[in-house]
């Protein structure tokens, strides 16, 4: 059986790109795990290893927005393809697909921001970024400040728990 130790020491030696290769996958929603739980994870796990704190946060949001940025490019990509395809064969979702556009249009770069900081929000935010064309220095610039916001709270609860125990 593993122990605690042993754990820690893995998270020493690998803890860095184990974190890295995590959150770029988050960022591509890959992971099946919530970012919500991810976090505060890596942040108990900070509070145990020989990492630092601000370390292990520019790992975090270094490999969020690596995977929110794939996510945005290839979606940019095929996002409006596939978005005429479904105005234009399901009728019905017409309504909503026009409000998300039209709610991207007005206020994309603020989407960007505010989304990344609401859970389930977070998750589309490249999608609609990128099937609604928003340009890609406003969404790096106002994901990676909501990025960064998100990612140190929640770091900081798991260390702040790490702290507690």
């Amino acid at each position: 059986m593993i122990t605690s130790q042993e754990i820690v020491g893995y998270f020493n030696q690998y803890g860095l790109l184990l974190v890295l290769a995590i959150m770029y996958l988050e960022g591509l929603n890959l992971t099946g795990i919530p970012a919500i739980v991810l976090l505060p994870a890596i942040g108990l796990f900070v509070h145990y290893s020989t990492h630092s704190f601000m370390t292990i946060l520019g790992i975090t949001i270094l490999g969020s927005m690596l995977g929110n940025i794939t996510y945005y490019v290839v979606v940019r990509y095929i996002g409006p393809k596939i978005y005429n395809y479904f105005y234009n064969k399901f009728k019905g979702i017409r309504k909503s697909l026009e409000k998300a556009q039209k709610i991207s249009k007005q206020h994309g770069s603020k989407v960007c921001l505010i989304g990344h900081i609401i859970p389930g929000v977070r998750t589309v935010v490249s999608l609609l970024a990128g099937t609604f064309e928003i340009q890609a220095r406003d969404f790096i610039v106002y994901s990676f400040i909501g990025v960064s916001i998100w990612n140190l709270l929640f770091i900081l609860v798991g260390y702040l728990v790490g702290t507690a125990l």
